[in-house]
């Protein structure tokens, strides 16, 4: 659980600097770098979502990997980990030597872009630890002669072949199965230190075989090599011809080749008097004790590309096979390829009439040489050059029927149109590469751009786009707000409503152009609905009067009365039939359709006959608070429970609450006739701490709320105007629209928002705390996602106490650090909760997973 914690929160943190461009550094920053808290973050389509697959993506040298793309079609850059890289979408890459690669994928669509990485995708084994055997035929009819073969460089070889036979420790044995049956033959043997074996159940099948024939122990081997041949059936007399002038009468001999070479072997038997000839053409191959090595250099470049090949402990004759169907004889040849491809090469070799082909490890990869075309200085010039190998011949041809010779030339075209463009490039070891690549040639743009949207609420953010005729000395874009940029696609956020000209002003090799247009971007205002209701609570049936206050707006506005009523007008009566709370919600629409919305809630009490009440004088203060009772009705006996443990059977009773918290008395009144009756008041008395009295800020940046409901007329952002905040804006977060907002002088201070407010040096903010308080609960609607809140208490409580109210909806929440300018450690919901201390005086970001109403107490 703590290790998951740790990820947990680091994942949190990571969100959170993604999610909110606000952090201790950004938010120290100067007023002119205050747009930076905006949530720029653009979303990813559905359709665009890039991966890729490598296949195979293990093995050994040369590992020829195919990768592949899912996504759409956009420019790819890949990294292939080994120092390659490669813009083909899908491309095959071969690695040459062993280890782990991480592999990179970059890519680009339009202003999208982003980056796809994959640690240890690609494993290389060591090829000097690979080690396998193989054997041909693996089945036939008895006796069965297979020839075994090893792949890789192992030392002290041990071959059992399971048919009960000797072992044998030769590299690449010959072996006869004289009986039927299936055999397991294993490999034992040792490399880099280690041994190991290599076992292959039932791999060699002999079936039953019923005609005479011969075999030989040992068909192939290092000359000199002596063999026993045994016959299987059986005849009256035997004749042998070895193949190198020897001969035998013995029905099993045993003969020594001294030499390398292949032989063909007879054998003559009678049977009933009558001669049979039996005769295996090249049955032995013995090799030379040293088999010839060869080199190949280089093993990759551009067209045309000059390979050498040499040879080492050469035999009597050999043939170099290049790979194109072509050879080349020689101590050394040199071969020019002028087209691209994979060759394998391999070399043949004959010794004492053995003849042999050796594949080379790794192939020869040869690339087509690339026209490389970029836009000149005047109309329709084009300088044209090329990743060929340098000091060559180079012959262009341009498709209007002129040409140039030189590695880098330039050619202006004279009209319009689509050109095949040809390069031969003469290489010095005889051949040539031919590339050729199609360009169209189009008249010279002017400079330009688009915009989306064009028009929305602010913030309203837009993506630009340059439409420029070839790649500028440098850029500036002038949004018409005082913000610039010099991206080539910039994304911008207008935070204030307003129309804005856009400049785009690019500078080239030999002219300057400018686009400017006019009122190009429109920001409009989001409304800011206001209305009165009255009475804003009362006994059913309850009729209240609705007026709508709002300013500066198109007159199209829409009232939810929270009891499935809606209506339309500007002054609306109501009313409510059954007790209850309702949420009130008005929605009214200005300019470009943009909308705002306000709530209030409605109490609707149920009318009951109250016969005995109790009232408290003063109900809200600083501990010690000290409040006067008074009691009413005509009651007989009577109790005050004043809500801290202590009581009285006093008529009009003073009390002293000495420490601050909420306090809920009742009264237990009884009279003969109708009985007794408790009337409770819940959070009743609220006695606060001095230490709630001032906002204390501290120099940085102070995420701050009030713990109670404030005196109206000091219940507003006016009551700091006087403190300084070095040219600071006072910010909250929109929770709505996901972005930051500047507070201004007439926002409410509520115990259930929070701000982030600067100030260079200590100050200290006295707050006037309201005497009549709220006259119902205090509530806030949060949304899905992150919320900047904070909560109504006179003392610090555990994260559960503090967001009772959204208890099965909230998941983290992060608080911020004045002292030392950064967030604390996140506090998860059901892990942590319930051990921590929130602060009502501070704010929080709470993570909410549905958006639902936040209902503080009445403080």
């Amino acid at each position: 659980m703590q290790r998951s914690g740790h990820v947990l929160i680091g994942i949190i943190v990571l969100f959170m600097l993604a999610l909110f461009s606000v952090s201790s550094v950004c938010l120290a920053e100067s007023d002119e770098d205050e747009t930076n808290l905006t949530n720029n973050t653009t979303n990813l389509s559905a359709e665009w979502v890039v991966d890729f697959t490598a296949s195979p993506f293990e093995g050994y040298p040369p590992l020829c990997v195919q990768f592949t793309v899912s996504g759409p079609k956009g420019e790819y850059s890949w990294d292939f980990g080994d120092g390659a890289t490669s813009n083909v979408m899908n491309p095959v890459h071969c690695y040459r030597q062993k280890g782990i690669y991480w592999v990179k994928l970059k890519y680009y669509y339009g202003t999208i872009a982003g980056e796809v990485s994959k640690p240890d995708c690609i494993k290389v084994l060591d090829p000097e630890l690979f080690v396998d055997f193989s054997a041909s035929p693996t089945n036939g009819s008895a006796p069965l002669t297979t020839q075994f073969s090893i792949t890789g460089n192992p030392t002290n070889i041990i071959w059992h072949f399971g048919d009960g036979s000797d072992d044998v420790t030769e590299m690449n044995p010959r072996h006869q199965f004289v009986y039927p049956g299936n055999y397991s033959p294993t490999l034992t043997y040792c490399l880099a230190g280690s041994c190991d074996k290599i076992s292959k159940f039932n791999y060699i099948e002999v079936e039953q075989g019923n005609d005479i024939d011969f075999i030989a122990e040992r068909t192939n081997g290092t000359a000199p090599v002596c063999t026993r041949f045994v016959v299987t059936g059986e005849a009256d007399d035997f004749k042998w011809d070895f193949g190198d002038g020897g001969e035998s009468y013995e029905e099993s001999p045993v003969h020594c080749y001294a030499d390398s070479g292949a032989y063909t072997v007879s054998m003559t038997y009678t049977r009933d008097g009558a001669p049979y000839t039996i005769t295996k053409n090249r049955y032995l191959v013995y090799t030379p004790k040293i088999i010839p090595e060869f080199s190949v250099t280089p093993l990759e470049g551009i067209a045309p590309l000059c390979v050498t090949y040499g040879i080492t402990n050469p035999t009597q004759s050999w043939t170099f096979n290049f790979g194109d169907n072509s050879t080349g004889t020689g101590a050394s040849a040199t071969h020019c390829f002028g087209t691209s491809g994979t060759y394998f090469p391999s070399l043949t070799y004959c010794s004492n009439d053995f003849c042999d082909t050796i594949e080379y490890p790794s192939p020869v990869m040869v690339h087509q040489p690339r026209i490389l075309v970029a836009a000149g200085s005047t109309p329709n010039e084009y300088s044209f050059s090329t990743d060929a190998p340098e000091g060559l011949k180079y012959s262009w041809v341009f498709g209007d029927g002129s040409g140039a010779e030189g590695a880098a030339v330039k050619h202006t075209y004279s009209s319009e149109g689509t050109y095949q463009v040809s390069l031969v490039v003469n290489g010095v070891c005889g051949c040539n590469a031919i590339t050729v690549k199609e360009i169209t040639v189009k008249p010279k743009k002017k400079l330009d751009f688009t915009a989306t949207p064009l028009s929305g609420c602010a913030p309203h953010c837009v993506q630009f786009n340059e439409q420029s005729p070839e790649i500028p000395l440098s850029r500036l874009w002038e949004f018409g707000d005082g913000d610039t940029s010099e991206d080539k696609n910039p994304f911008h956020c207008y935070q204030f409503p307003g129309p804005y000209t856009v400049t785009l002003t690019d500078v080239f090799t030999n002219q300057t152009e400018e686009v400017v247009k006019e009122n190009y971007i429109t920001a409009h205002a989001v409304p800011k609905p206001s209305f009165t209701a009255y009475p804003p609570s009362g006994y059913a049936p309850l009729t209240v009067h609705f007026t709508d206050t709002t300013l500066d707006y198109t007159e199209k506005r829409y009232w939810n009365f929270g009891d499935t009523v809606t209506d339309t007008e500007k002054i609306v009566d109501h009313r409510f039939d059954e007790p209850g709370e309702y949420n009130v919600t008005f929605t009214v629409w200005g300019a470009g359709d943009c909308r705002g919305t306000k709530s209030q809630v409605i109490e609707v009490l149920k009318q009951e006959d109250i016969s005995y009440d109790f009232s408290g004088l003063p109900v809200r203060g600083v501990a010690p608070l000290y409040t006067s009772y008074k009691l009413t009705g005509n009651m007989q006996q009577s109790e005050l429970d004043f809500g801290d443990g202590q009581k009285t059977v006093e008529r009009n009773p003073f009390h002293c609450y000495d420490t601050a918290g909420i306090y809920s008395p009742s009264l237990h009144a009884c009279e003969s006739d109708t009985g007794c009756e408790d009337i409770k008041k819940p959070a009743y008395v609220v006695a606060v701490s001095p230490n709630y009295l001032n906002m204390t800020l501290i120099p940085g940046w102070n995420l701050v709320s009030v713990p109670v409901t404030l005196e109206q007329g000091y219940d507003i952002m006016e009551i700091l105007s006087g403190v300084n905040t070095a040219g600071h804006s006072v910010f909250t977060w929109n929770s709505t629209s996901g972005s930051w907002a500047r507070v201004g002088r007439d926002y409410p201070l509520s115990p259930l928002s929070a701000f982030f407010m600067y100030v260079p040096e200590m100050v200290t903010v006295p707050l006037v705390i309201s005497q009549e308080g709220p006259q119902q609960n205090l509530t806030r609607t949060l949304d899905t996602g992150w919320n900047l809140v904070s909560f109504a208490d006179v003392m610090t409580v555990s994260a559960d106490e503090a967001f009772r109210s959204v208890e099965e909806f909230w998941s983290y929440a992060i608080g911020y650090d004045a002292v030392k300018q950064r967030y604390l450690a996140p506090v998860t919901k059901g892990v942590d909760s319930v051990g921590s201390e929130m602060d009502p005086t501070k704010g929080y970001w709470l993570f909410m997973n549905a958006s639902v109403q936040m209902i503080g107490k009445k403080l």
